[in-house]
């Protein structure tokens, strides 16, 4: 948690964006906290919950690249992307979270389920929580996204 505090706090020193995406109640995290993190600690952040943007982009390339295609056009390096996805193996959540690395992003990943998922092997920070319902990984990524949000607020 220390190392994701010090990061988020060098996006608000280095005018770096925080980037957060996810799917069904992932997603309305993504949107919660976005909005929290941005009034409460003054980062720049950007939520890909956009309906226009979504259904665009998966209509013209695939649901899978519904948010590995927006990191293409807005991250740039030394961003952050906050992926949270309770299984873990979200196909555009996979892609998203590869498309923030070949952007040379840092990628945090909140997921649950199998521990061997596949954004828990490819992100600089991960948040796993062991368990099998997701309900459980839900309220655990909540209460995650919480504490953290305590610890950048100005």
């Amino acid at each position: 948690m220390e190392q994701w505090t010090k990061k988020a706090l060098l996006l608000r020193q280095n005018d770096k964006t925080l980037f957060f995406a996810g799917n069904g109640a992932s997603a309305s995290m993504a949107s919660h906290f976005s909005a929290d993190v941005a009034k409460n600690a003054g980062i720049r952040t950007w939520v890909f919950t956009d309906p226009a943007l979504l259904t665009a982009v998966s209509n013209d390339l695939s649901y899978e690249d519904s948010y590995a295609e927006p990191i293409k056009w807005f991250m740039k390096g030394g961003d952050m992307l906050v992926a949270i996805s309770s299984s873990g193996n979200s196909p555009n959540i996979v892609r998203a979270v590869k498309s923030a690395l070949q952007q040379g992003g840092t990628v945090v990943t909140l997921s649950g389920m199998r521990e061997d998922n596949s954004i828990r092997q490819l992100g600089h920070l991960n948040f796993y929580l062991p368990g099998n319902t997701y309900g459980l990984a839900e309220t655990g990524h909540a209460a995650i996204l919480h504490y953290w949000m305590d610890t950048i607020e100005k």
